[in-house]
């Protein structure tokens, strides 16, 4: 089996058993829009003839939640432009996920899988193992009411595909709700969730080629961010919610092949960010 997929078939038996759950008839659904914006970033000044890296990100999704969990499927394209060099990729990156998240008992099941890769792919229909992609977590939790939970998560937020040790906990009072989902996530929601702060490592992989069709690869974009959001108002018939977002992605950092200098793995460094959203 190839070890660059052997991952995706428990990750597809999570899948298949979280929607086999038992789930409530009182469902609410939701669609949504997405841009978010990066301040420039530069290049080392070890990289000679380099220019900044500009970024954007343009989403939309779907998702339907009701007493069990979500289910949910999420489009993002991301051009990443990497001004140096020969990259082996087009800087065109798309993804297409479909999963969501399920509680039943003591045990909660997060599982995400689809596929992601530069635009050159999915025009020539030349796809390669790397193209596939996903991220799955299993809890379990300490005892029935605690807000503890210890699992183990599979995921490319770290480079290569890994699995990490998890510890969830859950807390809700006056000053909002908190989550801390070590080590990927730290989320705060106020009372009403018009506000909502998260620093959370990100991280995947897309599948790549070259110009030439030639050169198979992959490229890994990682960082930490941090983004404050602010919901205006709470949306109404045709109406949209609309929610601004303000933060920061540090530490960021891309690797991938180049066609002259081989695999390389580079510190874009931190930069700035912006976003809107709108849900219906």
């Amino acid at each position: 089996m190839n070890p660059a997929i052997s991952w995706l078939f428990p990750l597809v038996a999570l899948l298949v058993i979280a929607l086999a759950l038992p789930r409530a008839v009182q469902a609410s659904s939701d669609f949504y829009l997405l841009y978010r914006q990066w301040q420039p970033y530069d290049w080392p000044e070890d990289v000679p003839s380099a220019t900044e890296v500009s970024r954007s990100q343009r989403g939309l999704g779907w998702r339907r939640q009701d007493a069990a969990g979500t289910f949910g499927v999420d489009y993002d394209y991301q051009p990443l432009r990497i001004r140096t060099g020969q990259p082996a990729h087009n800087g065109h990156l798309h993804r297409l996920t479909f999963g969501g998240e399920w509680q039943h008992l003591l045990y909660r099941v997060e599982a995400r899988a689809g596929i992601a890769g530069t635009s050159n792919i999915f025009k020539h229909q030349e796809f390669h193992s790397d193209v596939v992609n996903g991220r799955v977590a299993i809890f379990r939790a300490v005892s029935e009411d605690s807000p503890f939970s210890l699992g183990v998560g599979g995921d490319h937020r770290f480079g290569s595909f890994h699995w990490l040790p998890r510890v969830r906990w859950e807390h809700a009072s006056e000053s909002g709700q908190w989550l801390i989902d070590l080590p990927v996530l730290l989320r705060w929601h106020s009372p009403g969730e018009r506000w909502e702060f998260r620093l959370e490592r990100k991280g995947d992989r897309w599948a790549t080629l070259d110009q030439t069709r030639e050169v198979e690869s992959a490229l890994y974009l990682r960082e930490w961010r941090a983004e404050l959001t602010y919901r205006i108002n709470a949306g109404s018939g045709s109406w949209p919610a609309v929610v601004l977002g303000i933060g920061a992605s540090v530490d960021t950092r891309v690797r991938y092949q180049d066609l002259g200098a081989g695999t390389l793995d580079q510190r874009l460094g931190d930069a700035l960010l912006g976003s809107v959203r709108l849900n219906w």
